[in-house]
C-alpha cells in the first residue's frame, strides 16, 4: 500500500490514535497487528510471503548461533534469502518489499554468525524488525542492532512526533506536488517524451528531459524517505539515513555513497570488504568495485533476461577463482611473476571476457540496467585511475601552494570541474537507468548528441511549451540537491512564531496535496518495483 494514497491516510489515522492511547506495555503487539494490516491492505500474497520469510530467518538465526557449523549454516541461510530474491526478479513476481527486507534478513544472519548481534529469540520483536511498515516497502536496509535497543521501549515524545509530523507532510506534499508533476515527460501519459517521438525532440528538449528524469527519480526517493522517517518517528522510533545530498559530490564514487546509503553500505559489508576490497591492489580493486554494481545492476533489473542471471553467477565465480587461481599459478612456476604468467594467471577473468561477449551480444529485457551499473562501476574506476596516476603523482594543487592567489583559483576551478562532471555523469546515467528499450535508447543519445545537421525535423518551440509547465518543480527540486531547505526550515523553527508559520504552510500544503490526490491520483512510488 503507498504512502500516498487515501486508504493509507485513513490507515495512518486510526492507526496512529491507537497507538497513542495503547498502553506502553501491548504497543509491540499492536505495531505488529499495524504492520500485517498494512501488509495485507497493499497485498495479501506480499503479506504471505512476507510472513513466511520472517518465520523462516526467525529460526534460521536460532539455528546458526547453536550450530557447531555455524559458517555453513549461516551461507545456506544467506543463500537461501539469495535465491528467493533471484528467482523472484527472474519470474517479475514484484512482491511489495521483497528484497528489501531480504537484504536485511541476509545482514542478520551474517551478524548473527559474526557475534555482532545476538539471535533474537522474541518471535514478537523479530517480527516488529521484519514487518515494521515505515520500512517495509521501500526501505531504509536496516540492521538489526540500529532497532534492536528500540523494539521494546520507543522513545514517544512531543518533539518526535512534531519532527514525524512535518516529515511525513513534506515527503508527501513533495510526492504529490513535484515529483508526481517531474514524472510527465516519461510517465506513459499522451504528452511524454515517447509519444512525440524521440527522433522528433529537439537537443534542448533531449537535456530538458535527461535533467528532469534524474530530479524526478531524486525527489521521487527523497519524498519517500521524509515520509519513511517521519512515520518511524512518530511511533518512536529512528531510523537511518538514506541520502545525503548527493548531487552537491565531487566524484561519481562519493555521489553514491550519499545516495541510498543503506543500500550502498550493505553492499559495501557484506560483498565489497568480504571481496578484499581495496587491500589486494588496484587491479583487484577494480575487478570488485565492477563486480559490486554489476550486482546492483542485477537488483534493480525486475523480469531481466535469465542470461543476465547466468552472467551474473559466471561473473561471480570468475571473481572467487580469480585470485585463487592466480596465487596457485604464480606461486607453482615463479616468485617473481612475469607479464605472461601474470596474464596466464587471470584466466578465469580473461575467459570471462568471450562469454560476456557471447551472453549480451543481443540486448534483452533489463539490458539497461546492466549498461546502467556498469556504467557507474567503469566511472568509479577511472576516478581511481585519475587519482592514482595524475593527482597522487603530480600533486599540482600542492605545487601552485593553498595560500596564494594561483592556489586559490586552482582549487576553485577543480571543484567546478569535479561538480560538472558528477552532475553531467549522472544525469545522463538516469536517462539510461529510465529508457528500458536499447533501440530507443541509443535513439535518444542521438538526440542528446546530434551529429552536424541531425536535430532538423524536430517539432517548433517543444522545448519552451514544456518548460513553462515545468519550470517550478524543476527549481523545487533544484532547491532539494542541496541543504539549503533543511537549514532553513531548522532556522524558522528557532522562534515558536516561526513555528508555527511552518506548521501552517506544511498544514495548508498536505490539504491541497491531498485534493490533488482524489482528482489525479498519484503516480505509485518508482522504486517499489525493485
Amino acid at each position: 500500500m503507498s504512502f500516498t494514497s487515501i486508504p493509507f491516510l485513513w490507515f495512518l489515522a486510526a492507526f496512529l490514535t491507537i497507538y497513542g492511547l495503547c498502553p506502553a506495555t501491548y504497543r509491540r503487539y499492536l505495531l505488529l497487528a499495524g504492520s500485517v494490516v498494512f501488509m495485507w491492505m497493499g497485498s495479501l500474497t506480499a503479506a504471505l510471503w512476507a510472513l513466511g520469510f520472517v518465520a523462516a530467518n526467525y529460526l534460521l538465526g536460532n539455528f546458526i548461533q547453536r550450530s557447531s557449523e555455524r559458517k555453513l549454516v549461516m551461507g545456506m541461510a544467506v543463500a537461501i534469502n539469495a535465491m528467493f530474491l533471484a528467482t523472484a526478479k527472474l519470474a517479475d513476481m514484484s512482491v511489495t518489499g521483497l528484497s528489501f527486507y531480504l537484504f536485511s534478513f541476509m545482514a542478520y544472519q551474517v551478524e548473527v554468525y559474526r557475534g555482532t548481534v545476538q539471535a533474537e529469540l522474541d518471535p514478537i520483536r523479530f517480527a516488529n524488525y521484519g514487518f515494521f511498515f515505515p520500512k517495509f516497502t521501500q526501505g531504509p536496509i536496516t540492521r538489526y542492532s540500529e532497532m534492536a535497543g528500540q523494539l521494546d521501549k520507543p522513545r514517544i515524545t512531543m518533539a518526535a512526533i512534531q519532527k514525524g509530523l512535518e516529515d511525513f507532510t513534506l515527503g508527501f506534499v513533495l510526492k504529490i506536488l513535484v515529483s508526481d508533476r517531474l514524472g510527465i515527460l516519461f510517465g506513459g501519459n499522451y504528452d511524454d517524451l515517447l509519444s512525440v517521438g524521440y527522433e522528433l525532440i529537439s537537443t534542448d528538449l533531449a537535456w530538458l528531459g535527461a535533467v528532469v528524469t534524474s530530479l524526478h527519480i531524486y525527489i521521487e526517493w527523497v519524498a519517500y524517505m521524509y515520509m519513511a522517517l517521519g512515520l518511524a518517528g512518530m511511533l518512536g522510533f529512528k531510523l537511518p539515513q538514506n541520502f545525503n545530498f548527493p548531487f552537491i559530490a565531487r566524484t561519481v564514487g562519493d555521489y553514491y555513497r550519499r545516495w541510498h546509503m543503506t543500500l550502498t553500505r550493505w553492499f559495501k559489508d557484506f560483498v565489497y570488504i568480504p571481496l578484499g576490497g581495496s587491500r589486494k591492489g588496484l587491479s583487484k580493486t577494480i575487478v570488485n568495485v565492477l563486480f559490486v554494481w554489476l550486482l546492483t545492476s542485477l537488483w534493480h533489473g525486475n523480469g531481466l533476461a535469465p542470461k543476465y542471471m547466468i552472467w551474473g553467477i559466471l561473473v561471480g565465480v570468475a571473481v572467487i577463482l580469480d585470485p585463487l587461481f592466480y596465487d596457485w599459478l604464480t606461486k607453482r612456476y615463479s616468485r617473481k611473476p612475469g607479464l605472461g604468467l601474470r596474464l596466464a594467471g587471470h584466466l578465469p577473468l580473461l575467459a570471462l571476457l568471450l562469454i560476456s561477449w557471447l551472453i549480451l551480444r543481443e540486448p534483452a529485457q533489463g539490458f539497461n540496467f546492466i549498461i546502467w551499473g556498469m556504467s557507474i562501476g567503469l566511472l568509479i574506476v577511472l576516478e581511481r585511475l585519475w587519482k592514482t596516476f595524475v593527482v597522487d603523482r603530480f600533486r599540482l594543487g600542492e605545487k601552485f601552494g593553498e595560500d596564494n592567489l594561483l592556489g586559490k583559483i586552482w582549487k576553485f576551478v577543480m571543484s567546478a570541474l569535479a561538480h560538472f562532471w558528477v552532475v553531467v555523469t549522472m544525469v545522463l546515467s538516469w536517462v539510461v537507468f529510465t529508457i528500458k528499450d536499447f533501440d530507443l535508447l541509443k535513439l535518444y543519445f542521438s538526440r542528446l548528441f546530434p551529429a552536424t545537421g541531425a536535430s532538423a525535423g524536430f517539432i517548433e518551440n517543444d522545448f519552451s511549451l514544456r518548460w513553462d509547465k515545468l519550470c517550478i518543480y524543476v527549481i523545487i527540486a533544484v532547491l532539494f540537491c542541496f541543504p539549503l531547505v533543511d537549514r532553513g526550515i531548522r532556522l524558522i523553527k528557532r522562534s515558536r512564531l516561526g513555528s508555527w508559520i511552518l506548521s501552517a504552510i506544511l498544514s495548508g500544503l498536505f490539504w491541497y496535496a491531498v485534493y490533488i490526490l482524489i482528482v489525479d491520483g498519484s503516480n505509485p512510488m518508482g522504486y517499489a518495483a525493485f
